[in-house]
């Protein structure tokens, strides 16, 4: 328990350096008081201190006059004091939630610098690999939001989690680690509420998140910190089976919270990021991907055409781009894609299929992926002449198999043939 006299003499400065305030002595009032709310702090005398007119709070002559106790509760501060681990994940997670990136000197100024200094991120708990049966197991050891796809631990720090068992078609952008994590509302067009807000909140901030990752039959697991480098609007389908406009959120694993242990294609990435919405659903509709009814304005032809353009004008947009980062090479071309869905009309198109070229998923649709015959990583193009829709089977050969390139060779002339057959 220290004195409001003492107190205030060593937040005042503290304020005016690191919170903007400034009257430091009056601002002081605040944290006083207010953590008495939160069940952090008491304070003795309180039936003594006048309060402000709305009774918010006490007025500064009162508390002057008084100079009442305060401090942490009893349990609290030993707990601190026998736990130095503790303090340091305490203050560490406060670190991250308000003066992040650190600011030099506050580490000194707040007298962490030895509790602290060159492992503030590693005080942070969770660790990274961390695993959990579910997402109960992980709520019962650090409390916060429960079930939501988008938020806080009890620690403040957002978390977002991915289910490969769940609702979301969430996963790794090909020939990258970096991640499409699809925003937040089951069904009808996601809105930028709740966990989407938040998510624009820390992309505005180019603030770090946790990624949490639950393989298929797997456990949940801290993956890895990230940030968002790119937000984006795409369709899809809702857990009511209707199309949906949803966020899909670019997600670059970074090695710590520390900026500093950036990667520097996710530094360009984040200069690029004006923070402004991709809106992709204009390039191509439901009906292109088997999402909605089936257009009866055009044949599949034409909309091949039309999907065909937009793809070649939209690649032609990224090449001239003079700093194109990871996410603006990597991310797919959705009307690329959708062009190609429609050319295969939900049959693996490699001459060679010796599978299932007609299997359906449990959803009841084509079990294809649309694939680069020249991949992205060696300056393939996103255009539906250089795609190809493949079984399971046929792109594992593709990929692994002991003939690959023999079988890409083949696909590159069936891709070129397909695409100018649609054309003609």
């Amino acid at each position: 328990m220290q004195t409001w006299a003492a107190t205030r003499d060593a937040v005042a400065p503290l304020l005016v350096k690191y919170g903007q305030v400034e009257d430091g002595m009056d601002g002081a009032r605040y944290p006083f008081w207010a953590l008495v709310r939160d069940e952090l702090w008491t304070i003795e005398q309180v039936q003594d201190l006048t309060l402000t007119s709305r009774g918010r709070r006490p007025t500064l002559e009162s508390l002057n006059e008084v100079n009442p106790l305060g401090g942490l509760r009893e349990d609290d501060y030993n707990l601190l004091r026998s736990h130095p681990d503790a303090a340091a994940s305490a203050a560490a997670g406060l670190i991250l939630r308000y003066f992040h990136p650190l600011l030099a000197g506050l580490l000194e100024d707040f007298g962490l610098h030895e509790l602290l200094a060159g492992r503030w991120p590693d005080a942070l708990r969770p660790v990274l690999g961390e695993t959990f049966k579910d997402r109960d197991a992980i709520w019962r050891v650090y409390g916060g939001q429960k079930m939501a796809g988008i938020g806080c631990l009890a620690d403040g720090i957002l978390s977002v989690f991915s289910d490969d068992k769940g609702p979301y078609a969430d996963g790794r952008i090909p020939d990258t680690s970096w991640i499409a994590y699809v925003g937040d509302g089951l069904s009808g067009d996601q809105k930028l509420t709740d966990g989407n807000e938040l998510m624009a909140e820390h992309q505005t901030a180019g603030s770090p998140l946790r990624y949490w990752h639950k393989p298929y039959q797997g456990q949940f697991s801290f993956e890895t910190w990230a940030v968002i480098v790119q937000r984006r609007l795409r369709w899809g389908v809702g857990e009511d089976k209707l199309p949906r406009r949803e966020f899909l959120w670019v997600l670059a694993p970074v090695p710590s919270p520390e900026r500093e242990t950036w990667p520097a294609e996710v530094l360009e990435a984040l200069d690029a990021d004006t923070g402004e919405l991709h809106d992709d659903t204009g390039d191509y509709r439901p009906s292109d991907l088997a999402l909605g009814a089936p257009s009866v304005e055009e044949s599949d032809q034409d909309a091949y055409r039309r999907l065909a353009q937009k793809a070649e004008a939209n690649a032609e947009r990224r090449r001239g781009m003079k700093k194109p980062t990871l996410a603006d090479k990597y991310i797919r071309d959705p009307s690329a894609r959708a062009a190609v869905i429609k050319r295969c009309r939900g049959r693996c198109e490699s001459p060679q299929c010796a599978g299932h070229p007609t299997e359906l998923t449990t959803a009841g649709l084509p079990i294809l992926q649309v694939d680069h015959v020249k991949d992205l990583a060696k300056e393939g193009h996103d255009v539906p002449w250089n795609m190809i829709a493949l079984c399971p089977n046929c792109h594992a050969l593709k990929t692994y198999g002991e003939n690959k390139e023999k079988l890409r060779r083949l696909l590159t002339v069936t891709a070129r043939r397909l695409h100018e057959a649609m054309l003609d």
